[in-house]
């Protein structure tokens, strides 16, 4: 008896601490392998075999989710994340030196100015209107956000303007609620985009009612009008850029096909132009996964990036305004 005990406690010792994984790592990998919107660009049977020799081999947890990055990584999906413990594991390419360092300013701006909207008027008659970043979650945060965006766009718009020009070359990306619904002014009352499926069924359609954003019938936002200005009909420039992404990117593609709409500057981050569903396994363990591809709407589908109608690699210039060379190639569209 003894001894058969002393197997059992060698047996259960040598068990690998990936059991400190809060869930069945086989059910979990299923989950991903059934659901990833990327599911159909790899060879599923070599990837099979990968992530079960990496999990026999996984000795603590860390290890065990490195598994699991690898698959994100084998489907090369950037948007797509896990937190366990409160830690992030996710799959992000690497980039060329000379770009990081060309992009890194406006990365560092990016989140230094996360939440805070800014406008002016330019050459007198161009509305300019920066759309960063918003961290918001919970309705009265999404609410509060969506209002002020909206407030700040009735004050540009009570100028005599030509024309706007929204900058989303600083929006990482965040919650989209507030930013569509604080742009509807330009956006018009009807559907700004769709969620599509693998085989590019509509899943969800993206409306605005009346200043708010619908999602199918699901209300996300409820603004109080501050004013009624109608901007759906005046030209808009898009600026975008490589920090650009997520949300950032879904605000590009609700301006694609809009009239009188042209975007200048860089591609949106590659791989960012998913929607992404929230998944909760334990306590402990979450999962964000791109699950949907992103249409506009006339249902073009954008599976990496937004481009540009002007791609333009120069340097921006956040700090003098006019001499950013994609906002002067912005006013010269708006002028003509």
């Amino acid at each position: 008896m003894k001894r058969a005990l002393f197997l059992f406690l060698l047996v259960a010792a040598s068990i690998p601490s990936a059991a400190q994984f809060p869930a069945v790592p086989d059910s979990v990998y299923a989950f991903i392998k059934r659901n990833n919107i990327f599911r159909n660009s790899i060879n599923w049977q070599q990837t099979d075999a990968d992530f079960h020799a990496c999990i026999r081999s996984s000795k603590t947890l860390n290890d065990t989710m490195n598994c699991f990055v690898n698959v994100l990584k084998q489907l090369n999906d950037v948007h797509s994340s896990f937190m366990i413990n409160g830690r992030y594991y996710g799959h992000y390419n690497p980039l060329e030196d000379s770009v990081y360092k060309r992009i890194k300013p406006t990365r560092e701006r990016a989140e230094a100015v996360t939440g805070m909207f800014y406008s002016t008027v330019l050459e007198k008659k161009y509305g300019y209107l920066v759309v960063p970043a918003i961290s918001a979650w919970g309705n009265e945060e999404i609410n509060r956000y969506a209002q002020a965006l909206h407030d700040t766009v009735c004050r540009l718009s009570s100028h005599t303007l030509g024309g706007f020009i929204i900058d989303l070359r600083l929006n990482s990306g965040g919650n989209m609620y507030p930013m569509l619904a604080g742009l509807s002014s330009f956006l018009g009352n009807t559907a700004i985009g769709y969620e599509t499926d693998i085989d590019n069924n509509v899943v969800r359609k993206w409306q605005i009612r009346n200043n708010d954003f619908f999602s199918n019938d699901y209300q996300a936002t409820s603004i109080k009008a501050a004013c009624h200005t109608d901007n759906s009909q005046l030209p808009v420039v898009i600026l975008t850029g490589p920090v650009t992404g997520s949300s950032g990117s879904m605000t590009a593609i609700a301006f694609k096909q809009r009239p009188r709409t042209y975007f200048i500057g860089e591609p949106t981050a590659d791989g960012y132009t998913t929607s992404n569903g929230f998944f909760q396994y334990p306590p402990n363990l979450s999962i964000n996964l791109a699950s949907y591809f992103v249409a506009d709407r006339k249902m073009n589908v954008y599976r990496r990036t937004v481009d540009p109608d002007l791609l333009m690699y120069t340097t921006d210039n956040f700090g003098q305004l006019m001499s950013d060379e994609k906002i002067k190639a912005a006013i010269a569209w708006l002028s003509k």
